[in-house]
């Protein structure tokens, strides 16, 4: 057995176990309130564990709460987030949890934000591809996502998009006969995430307009 021999307020909250005169650690005031731990009490080192799990879960529960009201997060950013504070089980669980609650739906996040990345930021379908990647989102989902937004990526639609961005970024260089302009352009849209025949097509009907 193992006796608690102080429990003393933390500066930023909650209460410092200690047990056998040393640290054990910090718990909520409503974890002590429900555990009913004093001074002077005795504890197994399993009761201490599930103590340590109790916090760990309540203390994870609260970080991803928090994340999710600044803003939307997939599961997988979710879980590496909580990971580093809370073992991976209890990380897992919590992550869970938030998906039963609709806090977390994949789904509707990876659909928001491809649509974001092509509207506002006119990322071309590879960089959105790599960046719904980066953020954790199945890859079937993500197929999923660019086969609805495939009309969009096609044809005019594309080109007109891409000529909008000539237009406004590189339309200085491109005017001005730099030889390296062109170069620029090509490899600026390419970093977007275009298709290079859609890029040329995009250049040539520039260049015809400012004929």
């Amino acid at each position: 057995m193992l006796r608690i021999t102080a429990i003393q307020k933390a500066k930023k909250g909650g209460y410092h176990l200690f047990i056998e005169e040393e640290y054990a650690l910090t718990i909520s005031a409503e974890v002590l309130a429900e555990t009913g731990l004093a001074v002077g009490q005795q504890i197994t080192p399993q009761r201490l564990d599930e103590i340590r799990q109790i916090c760990d879960r309540r203390r994870a529960r609260e970080r991803a709460l928090y994340l999710l009201e600044s803003r939307s997060h997939s599961e997988k950013e979710l879980y590496d987030k909580l990971c580093r504070s809370v073992p991976e089980q209890i990380a897992a669980d919590v992550t869970c949890r938030m998906v039963e609650l609709g806090l977390v739906d994949d789904g509707t996040y990876a659909r928001r934000w491809a649509a974001m990345l092509w509207q506002e930021k006119k990322y071309g379908p590879r960089r959105i591809r790599q960046s719904m990647m980066q953020k954790g989102f199945d890859r079937d989902l993500i197929d999923e996502v660019l086969e609805e937004m495939a009309e969009s990526f096609e044809g005019e639609k594309t080109v007109g998009q891409l000529e909008e961005i000539i237009r406004r970024k590189y339309a200085r260089s491109l005017s001005n006969e730099d030889p390296k302009g062109r170069s620029k352009a090509v490899n600026g849209l390419l970093r977007l995430g275009y298709d290079y025949d859609q890029i040329r097509t995009a250049l040539r009907n520039f260049s015809e307009t400012e004929e």
